[in-house]
């Protein structure tokens, strides 16, 4: 038999290395000015944007077969919850304006990626893995 969040756990690890690589990336552009690391910052974020959306749908459908969560209205009382569909929706919005100001840019994404830490940690909590 199968347990019920390893659809969830397949889901969630492939956003956060994406999110953190492009966000090395976005270091090494802001310090080395060369249009490459630019260009692979937005490929990467992208996919990580997709991967992160299905993950979060992985979650929900995870919460519920678990059943820590009973109605869909619950998901506002999780911090996990909150946390991640707020960091995924500043990579989204760092991604949509990702021609904007650099420096600025780079601010939200490092926000993002604490928040996406914190996010995953508090995943782990709910679900006792640490």
């Amino acid at each position: 038999m199968y347990e019920k969040e390893v659809y969830h756990f397949l889901f969630l690890h492939f956003p956060i290395a994406l999110f953190v690589t492009g966000y090395i990336f976005h270091i090494l552009y802001t310090i080395t000015d060369n249009y490459d690391y630019k260009k692979n910052i937005f490929l990467i974020m992208g996919m990580g944007i997709l991967w992160s959306i299905l993950s979060i749908i992985t979650g929900y459908i995870t919460a519920f077969e678990s059943e820590k969560m009973k109605v869909f209205s619950d998901i506002l009382n999780k911090n996990h919850s909150n946390i991640m569909l707020i960091s995924t929706l500043i990579f989204i919005c760092i991604y949509l304006l990702r021609d904007k100001n650099n420096k600025i840019l780079l601010f939200f994404h490092t926000i993002a990626i604490f928040l996406l830490t914190y996010g995953a940690h508090l995943g782990a909590k709910w679900a006792d893995r640490i």
